[in-house]
């Protein structure tokens, strides 16, 4: 009844069953839900914290991401796919450092095959990438869908999975993984979710991300709440670009 009640609202529909479900779970400790009132208060804080953790990411014009994409002519055309990338903020604010990211990462890293969890639309950064097989995990099956028409619509090989992540029992191996500014919101969830991650998790390099600024680029985030994740992969490798330090794991 909860599950229907918030997806029945257009921004949450596309969510995963599981995800939403991990969301109202965590809420739900707050609240007697044998009582009409605390009911609905339960759902309006599950529709927050889902606005929290995905909807406020989407930037104004987030649907004429579909035309874009329909005049891109070319798998590689940086143009369109900045104009894609910057309808979302994560990966707004990380298109000025895609050239000099996936140099430092091929510079350690000649990798082929990437999965990128939590995704997003990342999936548009294979022109600065290069030609790669690319799989990928988001818990929106709307965007999952449009990463999935790029790739078809080009001939790319790989795909975008629709799903939950900590749910999701086994991963593809590829050469590298991305986690680009997840880890946080998914210990949010599940404290702990991170190293049960890293062990679920084959392939032999991974690139993690975390924001050194509050959403849309606001106050400094202090650096020290990272500390937990130092502490469970102390020898990455460790550089900052933009609002973004970046964590290089080698397993």
């Amino acid at each position: 009844m909860f599950l229907e009640e918030i997806k029945n609202k257009k921004e949450f529909r596309g969510l995963s069953d599981a995800f939403v479900s991990r969301v109202l779970l965590l809420c739900s400790t707050n609240y007697d839900v044998t009582k009409e009132k605390e009911k609905k208060m339960l759902v309006k804080e599950a529709r927050a914290k889902l606005r929290e953790l995905y909807s406020a990411y989407q930037l104004p014009g987030y649907s004429r991401k579909e035309n874009y994409l329909k005049n891109m002519e070319h798998w590689g055309d940086k143009a369109v796919a900045r104009r894609i990338l910057s309808l979302h903020m994560s990966t707004k604010e990380r298109v000025p450092y895609y050239d000099p990211l996936y140099a430092k990462l091929r510079k350690n890293v000649p990798f082929k095959t990437v999965l990128d969890l939590g995704c997003g639309l990342n999936v548009f950064s294979l022109p600065w990438m290069g030609y790669v097989a690319y799989y990928g995990i988001d818990v929106n099956k709307d965007d999952v869908d449009f990463c999935n028409t790029y790739l078809q619509k080009f001939g790319l090989q790989g795909g975008v999975r629709w799903g939950d992540i900590l749910s999701v029992e086994s991963f593809v191996h590829t050469d590298i993984c991305f986690m680009f500014k997840m880890l946080e919101s998914l210990e949010a969830l599940e404290r702990g979710s991170t190293a049960k991650l890293l062990e679920r998790i084959t392939s032999p390099y991974i690139i993690a991300s975390f924001a050194t600024r509050s959403l849309g680029g606001g106050k400094v985030i202090s650096a020290k709440r990272l500390k937990w994740f130092k502490e469970l992969v102390p020898h990455a490798e460790q550089f900052t670009l933009g609002s973004e330090v970046y964590f290089l794991i080698k397993k």
